[in-house]
């Protein structure tokens, strides 16, 4: 390879996790972030504000503009838009990220995944197709720049 490292290729080697972290050090989340609770079930549409966390069950569609944070404990049956989604529950239904999506290791997604970046941990699970678009594309492009013996 040239005189370009792969950090300036691929722009920065930090995860979804560590920007994630970064930005929710910068709230008070006792006032900043809405909670549904492991003991609550909804069904309908959900638009949510810039940080949210899911413990209990909800059917329907959500929204999110902001940092959607689905636990362990949660059981998603819902179509999801949003700009950041961190999955360590279980959802049934299709995600569509503007920025990334993070599955976490109890993740489980059934449907379809449509976002330019994804970080998958061991241990997570996905039925279904990703669609990275242009992305995709090239990624492909610049990991075929790294590869050992190259």
């Amino acid at each position: 390879m040239d005189s370009h490292s792969k950090e300036q290729v691929l722009g920065t080697t930090t995860s979804i996790a560590q920007k994630i972290e970064a930005e929710l050090e910068n709230m008070d989340i006792d006032k900043e972030m809405d909670v549904i609770g492991l003991s609550s079930h909804f069904k309908g549409n959900f638009q949510f504000g810039p940080y949210t966390r899911i413990e209990g069950k909800i059917e329907g569609n959500i929204e999110s503009s902001g940092i959607l944070i689905l636990s362990s404990t949660a059981e998603i049956k819902a179509e999801i838009n949003g700009r950041t989604v961190v999955i360590d529950g279980k959802i049934t239904g299709n995600i569509n990220a503007e920025d990334c999506i993070m599955v976490q290791e109890h993740g489980i997604i059934s449907g379809n995944i449509k976002t330019p970046y994804i970080e998958v941990d061991q241990g997570a699970s996905i039925n279904g197709s990703i669609s990275m678009g242009k992305y995709h594309t090239r990624f492909i492009e610049l990991e075929s720049l790294f590869q050992v013996g190259s």
